[in-house]
């Protein structure tokens, strides 16, 4: 679960600095919309007075204000556009959270089963234990001379015990292959380690995710990261993003990630 954690840390670093970039952005939106105001009240005086006493000098001074109010109507619709595309960026980056934290629950509530799942086996493993235990008990007591009566009695409980017996090690032997087969599962989600010819939408999201992050900390994420996972999702990245995130990375765990790498495109190209 470290990935969707290191994941999580970078969306929330993203929509920190988009919120700090959108309270940028309006501070100087309105002191654009401050500035204009106080042309436009210059603009009107000049016009009052042009009307009254007409002067070269404040039709002069009227034309230059109104050059620098267009110029700064302009800045201001600049401003405004690239305030709009933040915000379509921070509602992006909710969106992307909220996707990771329902990845997170998911994988939480599966794990959550399979080790509910793997205590019940456990605790059924013991029952049958103890069942064998009370066999391997009664077995030796039924071993004393009897008439011929008795020993064809003796020889039927014997057969009885020892059919049982091959029962309950069947079982036991089915009741282990689940378990280690439980085991293998729950290994292979701890890895969580997508296939690459069936990408998840959760993979897909995850790799649009290490697409837009900062190849810094994507690289301190991927070195606490398991290697064949940082692998393929290296793999999956655009060229420039995935060689700047390597480079990021500490340098024997880069190295281990790029034979990976290197072993997987080798393997893709031998692939029919």
């Amino acid at each position: 679960m470290r990935w969707i954690k290191g994941v999580l840390r970078i969306k929330d670093w993203q929509k920190k600095e988009r919120a700090r970039e959108l309270e940028q952005l309006r501070a100087r939106t309105q002191a654009l919309k401050e500035e204009i105001a106080s042309l436009e009240e210059r603009m009107a005086e000049l016009e009052r007075s042009i009307k009254q006493a007409f002067s070269f000098e404040k039709l002069i001074e009227y034309k230059s204000l109104l050059s620098k109010k267009s110029e700064l109507e302009r800045a201001l619709g600049g401003l405004e556009r690239e305030t709009e595309k933040k915000k379509d960026e921070l509602k992006l980056i909710y969106k992307d959270i909220k996707a990771v934290e329902v990845v997170k629950g998911r994988l939480e509530t599966e794990m959550r089963k399979i080790e509910s799942s793997l205590e019940m086996q456990r605790a059924n493993f013991f029952h049958l234990i103890k069942k064998f235990l009370v066999f391997l008990l009664v077995f030796p007591l039924i071993s004393f001379d009897q008439s011929a009566l008795q020993k064809k009695i003796k020889a039927k409980k014997e057969a009885k015990v020892e059919s049982e017996l091959k029962a309950v090690s069947k079982e036991l032997e089915e009741k282990l292959r689940k378990l280690e087969e439980e085991r293998k599962k729950l290994e292979e989600l701890r890895r969580v380690e997508p296939k690459k010819e069936e990408v998840s939408p959760d993979f897909q999201k995850l790799i649009a995710i290490f697409n837009k992050a900062d190849p810094d900390e994507a690289g301190a994420i991927m070195n606490n990261m398991d290697p064949n996972l940082a692998a393929e999702i290296l793999l999956n990245l655009k060229a420039s993003q995935s060689a700047a995130i390597l480079s990021a990375m500490d340098a024997q765990k880069a190295a281990q990630v790029s034979q990976i790498m290197a072993r997987k495109r080798a393997q893709s190209k031998k692939a029919p």
